[in-house]
């Protein structure tokens, strides 16, 4: 016997009115004006950030985790040509798409000055991320992944917690990088607490990592 054919028009319809109901569409599908409402609505200070079409929720930052980003922020900018400003929790646009959101970018001053609303790639000469125990792949693998895909020619990482591979060294530890010509970031400098390292790029400034995690 033969079955009786099923309308597809009210599961349709079910998906179209949850589509409706949902803050954001499916998470590739963003526009920046909802990535920003997205992230002015997080009462609580959480992070939503989309890399590859995945939409990635990550915690407020601790406080330390914030006095560190602060501190190197003033630093860089304290050693910044006038050409160039280090900002904080500011988005970046990848692949013309939203984005994430670093914990420290230098970036050209035009157009900041301008009132860019988001960052683009082609204005960054350097990332900072400071890795959190709750996104330590994100921090370590991911994002310099993609910052390295759009030509960012600098990249930092800065451990504040115990990790594999850490040695005698005091924390936090930085981590500078350079863009090498094949396209991969090549680990230039390794800083540990008590030691002080003149770094050359994206300008000269000095790498105190105890004195950004003095209180």
């Amino acid at each position: 016997m033969a079955m009786p054919a099923r309308s597809t028009e009210a599961p349709m319809q079910a998906r179209e009115a949850r589509a409706a109901r949902s803050p954001w569409r499916v998470p590739g599908e963003l526009e920046v004006e909802e990535w920003f409402e997205l992230n002015t609505q997080a009462d609580d200070g959480s992070r939503y950030e989309l890399i590859d079409g995945s939409l990635i929720v990550s915690p407020a930052p601790l406080p330390m985790h914030q006095w560190i980003g602060d501190n190197l922020r003033a630093a860089l900018q304290e050693a910044a040509p006038e050409d160039l400003v280090a900002i904080t929790a500011t988005g970046l646009l990848l692949d013309g798409r939203p984005g994430v959101i670093p914990d420290i970018m230098v970036v050209d001053r035009q157009p900041v000055r301008d009132g860019a609303s988001v960052i683009r790639p082609e204005w960054v000469r350097l990332v900072v991320e400071i890795v959190s125990r709750s996104t330590t792949m994100t921090d370590r693998v991911v994002k310099p992944a993609k910052y390295a895909e759009a030509g960012i020619p600098g990249f930092w990482r800065i451990e504040t917690h115990p990790f594999r591979g850490q040695a005698d060294e005091r924390l936090p530890v930085v981590f500078t990088y350079r863009l090498g010509e094949d396209g991969q970031y090549q680990l230039i400098h390794r800083v540990g607490a008590g030691e002080v390292v003149a770094v050359g790029e994206p300008f000269k400034v000095a790498v105190d990592p105890e004195a950004f995690a003095r209180v």
